[in-house]
């Protein structure tokens, strides 16, 4: 069962162990194909198994491009099934190095205006686009929220901060054309789950260092990243990822040394943002098998402590990436939470 913390979070150190003799296959050598004839149950336990398990201290480097490739057919089986939506797909909404941004929309049944939330996907920097998160945009278009859900771009290719430009543009396309979409502009959310917590998180910070405020009312981070130099900490023994894992990502996505004070910058990460008390209310959700939990009790206490409507929902015996699992309980428990949260926000 899940359970909400809704005063103030654990500051102390957090680590959750789960031995495993092996990697999962999936994860580090041949990856899925759709093609293999195998059961969404089984598939959906091993992808579990690899979010519980700690990395072998063998495991070689494992490069953006190739967790790319292994999440994009992991995801292909997460979005099976759900609800049957209209989706608008790659909406231009900005040109920025010679090419398009775009943007999938997915409007919710009825006539406007809808509230609106603006979507960054997850995928550790590296991997992911608005067709991995298909489904979780597709349940929150079912319960009437209007989700623009964005294309950024993705390291290794484009650095820090350009994945982050491209959200705030979206941030800024939004916010001026909500209203000819049928959004209610005084109506608007941003969320983002992992790395796109991270991102959904330093948006925030830019446009409150820029203009000082934000046209967002709300913001919902499930098992997102707010603080580099700690993930580095993270020991050995932690589940799917740890500090010598996340140099790779670090390597990716910010293209220096784990040591560079980059890591500790608001617009990398946002917990130390000098502008928190400028946030909207914010929503954080993480699983106590999840090595990221710390990170949202945290970011939950540096929001608090800024004055910050904050609520943090610790759902028991979840692993990462939890709300793409459905089959697992605290995806739904997820859901209501953070459906909830927003209408109580946003009206």
């Amino acid at each position: 069962m899940a359970r909400a913390r809704s005063t103030t979070s654990s500051s102390s150190a957090t680590t959750w162990r789960r031995r495993s003799e092996r990697w999962p296959p999936w994860a580090c050598s041949t990856p899925l194909r759709a093609t293999e004839a195998r059961r969404l149950d089984d598939i959906t336990t091993r992808i579990i198994e690899f979010y519980a398990a700690p990395p072998p201290a063998d495991l070689p480097r494992v490069t953006g491009l190739e967790i790319r490739e292994r999440w994009a057919v992991t995801a292909n089986f997460l979005n099976q099934g759900g609800p049957d939506r209209t989706v608008g797909r790659g909406r231009t909404v900005a040109t920025r190095r010679g090419e398009p941004l775009t943007v999938d929309l997915y409007p919710p049944d009825g006539d406007g205006p809808h509230p609106g939330i603006l979507f960054i996907h997850g995928g550790s920097w590296v991997a992911g686009s608005p067709l991995t998160h298909d489904k979780l945009a597709r349940r929150l278009a079912e319960r009437g929220y209007f989700v623009v859900s964005v294309d950024y771009s993705l390291a290794p290719e484009h650095k820090h901060p350009e994945g982050l430009d491209d959200c705030v543009l979206a941030a800024d396309w939004l916010a001026g054309e909500a209203a000819t979409l049928g959004i209610d502009p005084g109506r608007l959310a941003i969320m983002g789950d992992s790395a796109g917590g991270n991102l959904a998180a330093a948006t925030l910070h830019r446009l409150l260092e820029r203009d000082g405020s934000t046209a967002f009312r709300s913001a919902v981070l499930p098992y997102g990243v707010y603080d580099f130099p700690a993930m580095l900490e993270l020991p050995e023994d932690s589940p799917f990822v740890n500090g010598r894992i996340f140099v790779w990502q670090v390597e990716d996505y910010l293209g220096t040394a784990p040591d560079d004070p980059l890591l500790a910058s608001p617009a990398v990460s946002p917990r130390l943002s000098p502008h928190l008390s400028g946030y909207p209310p914010v929503f954080l959700t993480a699983g106590t098998r999840d090595p990221l939990l710390q990170q949202s009790l945290d970011f939950g206490e540096s929001l608090r402590a800024a004055g910050v409507e904050t609520e943090v929902l610790v759902c028991e015996d979840a692993t990462h990436a939890f709300l793409q699992i459905e089959e697992v309980e605290a995806a739904g428990e997820g859901l209501e939470a953070m459906v909830a949260f927003l209408g109580r926000t946003l009206g």
